[in-house]
């Protein structure tokens, strides 16, 4: 399982939180939904996680927590074996993906922390011993000899009958692959829940995600529509008071003008405004129009020629600076196009020959591999000769 898992790459889902303290004994609650079921079994302890190695890398070390476990896994074992219960799989997340400007990191999980290093600390020391004397080795004790020699005849099969020795460590081996791979589809089957919980967590965490835009669209909206109705109101207070304005002063008005209304006339008689219309216009209008029109009439025919040609040199001056801004863009068109057709053969010419270079090389490695297998078939050639030679011998 730690194989299968280390190959992997492990990330956290959960976000970093405060470590609460640990209670002595774990809380059971006797009713318990499915929801609470399923979380109490995706939580577990990392330093109680038998899939995770800790210690030193060069000399396994147990610590406390691990010969606890190996002590409830021992006492564990014959109960699971005689009650034949079960087994519960304990399903444990991945570490998550870390989130904006933030890195995850490795940390050591040991109950004492330790400096890692890739060579462990080697020291030579050198020591003197004093000068001792060999002692003389003992002479072999043989004991008298006592009794009656005797002799018999053991037959094949009389003291050692190997079908019946093997059937028990058979039945161990046996028994032992059967548990080995029943483990292995165990933590197989595991490791798909996970990862089906993992998807399943992607899906949740998108449609959390699209829920929330959508309600800031809606909340975006809202503030629009509660903006347009603020000046809307705003624009009716404005045409409210305008209006007010303009009938106050009519009001105001009405109140002055009507003490004058009987004099007015009479006064502008007086003042010479009730003439005949047709006689001012003929004398202070009509008149004066025609000596202004005639005058400038005659102005305007002195000056058209001279309008005339400054007109034709315009127009001829923007036809010549319209033709050779064409000509320029045509020109620059054409260049444009003539480097485009370079570009587009320089880059087909660099395809070809990064293809040609890949060529090459793959046929170059597939020779070297032809080459390491005849080297190889010919070194154990070889030491098959050799081995029946020194068999013969």
């Amino acid at each position: 399982m730690a194989q299968a898992i280390a190959g992997e790459n492990y990330e956290f889902k959960a976000a970093p939180e405060v470590v609460k303290p640990k209670t002595k004994y774990r809380q059971q609650p006797l009713q318990q939904s499915d929801d609470q079921k399923n979380s109490s079994l995706l939580g577990c302890n990392i330093m109680f996680d038998k899939r995770v190695v800790r210690g030193n890398t060069y000399a396994s070390v147990q610590t406390q927590g691990d010969k606890k476990l190996m002590t409830l896994k021992s006492f564990k074992k014959p109960q699971q074996k005689a009650t034949q219960q079960p087994q519960t799989t304990y399903l444990h997340p991945s570490t998550p993906r870390p989130f904006q400007n933030r890195v995850n990191i490795d940390i050591q999980t040991d109950e004492y922390l330790e400096i890692l290093t890739d060579k462990p600390p080697e020291q030579e020391m050198d020591a003197q011993t004093d000068y001792y004397i060999d002692k003389p080795p003992d002479r072999l004790f043989v004991p008298k000899k006592n009794g009656i020699d005797k002799e018999t005849q053991i037959w094949e099969g009389d003291l050692f009958d190997f079908d019946q020795e093997v059937e028990p460590i058979l039945q161990v081996l046996m028994n032992k692959i059967l548990e080995q791979s029943r483990m292995e589809v165990l933590e197989e089957e595991e490791i798909k829940l996970m990862k089906e919980q993992q998807k399943q967590h992607e899906r949740q965490k998108t449609s959390v995600l699209s829920e929330m835009q959508r309600l800031e669209a809606v909340q975006q909206r809202l503030d629009q529509e509660d903006a347009r109705r603020k000046l809307q109101y705003e624009t009716y207070l404005k045409i409210q008071k305008q209006s007010h304005q303009k009938i106050v002063c009519r009001d105001l008005s009405k109140s002055l003008i009507n003490p004058l209304k009987l004099n007015t006339f009479t006064k502008l008689k007086d003042l010479g405004v009730f003439r005949d219309p047709l006689e001012t216009a003929l004398f202070y209008e009509y008149i004066p129009w025609v000596y202004e029109n005639v005058l400038s009439q005659l102005v305007d025919e002195n000056d058209n020629g001279s309008n005339f040609n400054n007109m034709l040199n315009n127009i001829e001056e923007i036809i010549t600076i319209e033709h050779s801004n064409s000509l320029k863009r045509r020109q620059q068109q054409i260049n444009d196009k003539y480097e485009e057709i370079a570009r587009k053969k320089r880059e087909k010419e660099e395809k070809k020959r990064q293809e040609e270079e890949r060529r090459l090389k793959e046929i170059e490695d597939q020779r070297l591999a032809e080459e390491e297998a005849a080297r190889q078939a010919e070194q154990e050639n070889q030491d098959q000769l050799q081995e029946n030679q020194q068999l013969q011998q």
